[in-house]
């Protein structure tokens, strides 16, 4: 097996090592059990939908009134009042943080060789 296959393995055992974590099995049954209950996805649906527009309009150079921020304020409360949503995000969180963690250990290891 040449050098970029054996990395290849590598990668693939790693993102099974990875599926095989707390934190990943957390992440995926939190996901789950958002994407299950109706008034949370509904919640966070909603607030993504909003976002992206308003994302849009201040992309295009126009300033969020004070009406629309406060509602999408209204509506970030909101989704972090519903308890899944909470745990969902929460979950999301810690997994993002174990795979940046990762991807910094894999900067080190190739910035260790290239100096």
């Amino acid at each position: 097996m040449d050098q970029l296959e054996d990395i290849i393995k590598k990668s693939t055992e790693l993102g099974e090592a990875i599926a095989q974590t707390t934190v990943y099995r957390d992440f995926k049954k939190a996901e789950h059990d958002l994407l299950h209950n109706t008034e949370a996805r509904k919640l966070v649906e909603n607030l993504q939908k909003v976002k992206q527009e308003y994302h849009g309009r201040q992309m295009a150079g126009l300033e969020l009134s004070k009406v629309e921020q406060e509602k999408l304020k209204e509506m970030e409360t909101a989704c972090v009042r519903n308890r899944q949503v909470l745990l969902s995000n929460e979950a999301n969180s810690k997994f993002q943080e174990f795979m940046e963690q990762i991807t910094a250990n894999i900067k080190n290891g190739i910035k260790s060789i290239d100096t």
